[in-house]
């Protein structure tokens, strides 16, 4: 067993000159674990002097020179494993004294020097304490916790900005990377390890979490790519086991009382940098992560905070409010925003306000409400999340959860827009609210057939194409354009485990009501064109709606063409445009993007411009296209492993930058 002193050095009385001096010549020359442990604890007293730290320091870095490590290999084989105690000591010091001095300005910039020029020295120790001790079960339990403690002391550092030059070294260091990752996995794996043992946080300052959290936030920072795959060795490339391990900090977190909510907002972060690889943010979906993080938000509401905790509380209300956004736009998006709702998404977003103005940036400040004004109020374009959002929002009002607003905040200004959107839509429910004829246009380019909805088979592949007759299916498939594209569709399910949502008939049916209604809005403009064929292009994903009126075709991809799947729908859009120049009739033709998650879904429809300006949808004798069109195509979303921008046609949304907090 080593000595408390080994495991948290502390605080000494002062020693006078001499008695240092004599410390350090027998520390240096014959160490013992007493004399290393008093001036271990002289430097955490106040008494100790700049110079004499930086004496202190030499004789710590001088035991872990590597030099020495075959003579401690040595030691190991024949199991004198007492002989470790002095490097393990030194490291734990090194760890816990140099945050301290590197905050004095007469020294911090000679012992930045000397850590960068003994990092080699130090890294080839942790890399030896991980590989010969800690991971081998045979050796004593106290020697590995002791070594974890120590490496985990030393590399604490990471966390402290004036130690820059050193710490943008580690992210891109495979072994050290590793050695990280499997001391993060270890505390969830063996429960001997855990830093929630009451046991083991007696002499422990620094938490995994921590760590690898650092290493993570330096790299994105510093644009450092991370070799994920050297990572997911440590978990046999196993993803759901990786993503298992997050998610299980984060709720063991949780469970604490009273919580560290540092360490939460350190796990949040970690979840949310996790999710930029596509395999693993599936898989820390099926694991839970989207519902633990709203667990996490509703933590904070439900409590008051003082002191540092105050801040840590603004940062886990960011970084889950973001991993939250990233889940609705990289999945499905319609089954987890009803299921999220569910959880009382909309109440709990507006109790973050009091934790905002302590929140590190605008930007930051803003997450909460972009999710509520912004992404939620998009989705309301569908009814079964309209009905939803419509009750909840009475809910909120009856119980005054919206009072503590503070008039002008963006988080105000955000809940406005969301009640403003549902309230104009939600006068589209009603009965007697006028709408078009919902129907079906056959996918078939070679057929003009409409039908009203519900009369034609959906392709149980793709799930967004319907067909008036297997005939016209099949020739689809064999000479026209779908198979690729259905292909590419069935890809994204297999992919993301049935991660694909099915739009329902009442769906579809309130599309029309919700685009009749901005062409009316607009009919003046559109009355002025005096065109026999008016474009308009609309995209409802941004909350507020931005509408591209271009009947000359000046730019014809005004939303832009993000993937080979909407540049399929798009070669149909500019053929049925053609198409349309020889109606006799005035018409409209729209181009609707809609939310979709990983994938925003694109309608293409028509309608006779004299229906339009008199609402009147009482008779409707000509269903065939031009004088009524109603198309939907959606998007295979990420088949490749990376969360980057496409290449070589692969299939990809555009690339998002600064999306952590």
């Amino acid at each position: 067993m080593f000595p408390l002193e080994t495991r948290h050095p502390r605080a000494m009385p002062d020693i006078n000159g001499n008695e240092f001096d004599t410390l350090i010549a027998d520390s240096a020359t014959s160490p013992s674990i007493a004399s290393l442990s008093l001036l271990a604890g002289f430097a955490l007293n106040g008494g100790c002097l700049p110079a004499q730290y930086e004496r202190l320091a030499t004789v710590l870095y001088g035991h872990l020179q590597s030099r020495d490590l075959p003579q401690y290999a040595q030691n190991l084989e024949e199991n004198r494993l007492e002989e470790l105690q002095v490097p393990i000591l030194c490291m734990n010091t090194l760890g816990i004294t140099l945050p301290l001095w590197l905050a004095c300005n007469e020294i911090s910039s000679r012992l930045l020097r000397r850590l960068v020029r003994q990092w080699q020295d130090v890294r080839q120790w942790i890399i030896f304490f991980h590989d010969n001790i800690i991971t081998q079960p045979d050796a004593e339990l106290e020697h590995r916790v002791m070594c974890k403690t120590s490496i985990l002391e030393y590399l604490g550092l990471l966390q402290h900005s004036w130690v820059m030059t050193w710490s943008r070294h580690i992210p891109a260091d495979k072994d050290i990377m590793r050695v990280i990752s499997s001391l993060w996995l270890l505390e969830i794996k063996d429960p001997l390890f855990s830093s929630w043992s009451s046991t083991y946080t007696q002499f422990h300052h620094q938490r995994d979490s921590a760590i690898f959290n650092s290493a993570i936030l330096i790299a994105h920072e510093l644009n450092i790519k991370v070799d994920w795959a050297n990572i997911m060795e440590v978990f046999g490339n196993d993803y759901d086991y990786f993503a298992q391990t997050a998610v299980a900090h984060l709720r063991y977190e949780l469970s604490q009382d009273p919580p560290d909510l540092e360490c939460i907002a350190w796990d949040v972060h970690i979840i949310s940098a996790l999710a930029l690889t596509a395999n693993l943010h599936l898989a820390l979906v099926k694991q839970g992560s989207l519902f633990i993080c709203l667990d996490v938000l509703n933590l904070i509401v439900q409590e008051s905070w003082d002191g540092e905790n105050r801040k840590y509380a603004a940062r886990c209300v960011v970084n889950a409010t973001v991993y939250l956004k990233d889940g609705l736009e990289d999945l499905d998006g319609v089954p987890l925003v009803l299921t999220l709702l569910s959880m009382n998404l909309i109440p709990i977003l507006l109790k973050c306000e009091q934790h905002l103005p302590l929140a590190d940036s605008d930007p930051a400040r803003n997450q909460p409400g972009q999710l509520l004004g912004r992404m939620l109020a998009s989705y309301t374009i569908y009814r079964s999340v309209l009905k939803r959002v419509i009750l909840l929002i009475e809910q909120v009002q009856e119980a005054g959860e919206d009072r503590h607003l503070q008039n002008g905040s963006s988080l105000y200004e955000d809940w406005h827009r969301l009640k403003d959107t549902v309230r104009e839509r939600a006068r589209m429910l009603r009965p007697d609210y006028p709408t078009p004829h919902a129907i079906q246009h056959c996918h078939n380019e070679r057929c003009t057939r409409v039908d009203p909805l519900g009369s034609f088979r959906r392709c149980g592949g793709c799930l967004h194409s319907f067909y008036c007759s297997r005939e016209c299916q099949r020739l689809d498939w064999q000479q026209g354009k779908h198979k690729a594209y259905c292909q590419r569709i069935q890809e994204r399910y297999v992919r993301t485990d049935g991660q694909m949502f099915m739009i329902s008939c009442s769906d579809f049916r309130f599309f029309e009501s919700v685009i009749i209604a901005e062409l009316r809005r607009h009919q003046d403009r559109i009355i002025a064109h005096k065109l026999k064929v008016n474009v308009v292009e609309f995209d409802f994903t941004k909350g507020v709606t931005d509408i591209v009126f271009d009947s000359l075709r000046l730019d014809p991809k005004p939303f832009k063409i993000l993937c080979p799947c909407e540049q399929f729908s798009h070669d149909r859009w500019e053929s049925l445009l053609v198409t349309a120049k020889r109606s006799q009739q005035q018409l409209v033709l729209v181009r609707a993007y809609i939310p979709g998650g990983m994938s925003r879904k694109i309608l293409l429809r028509g309608y006779e411009l004299r229906r339009v300006l008199n609402n009147d949808w009482r008779v409707e004798n000509k269903l065939v296209f031009p004088h009524r069109l109603c198309l939907t195509f959606t998007c295979c979303g990420r088949p490749s492993d990376t969360r980057l921008e496409g290449k070589d046609g692969k299939c990809l949304r555009e690339r998002r930058t600064s999306r952590h907090t």
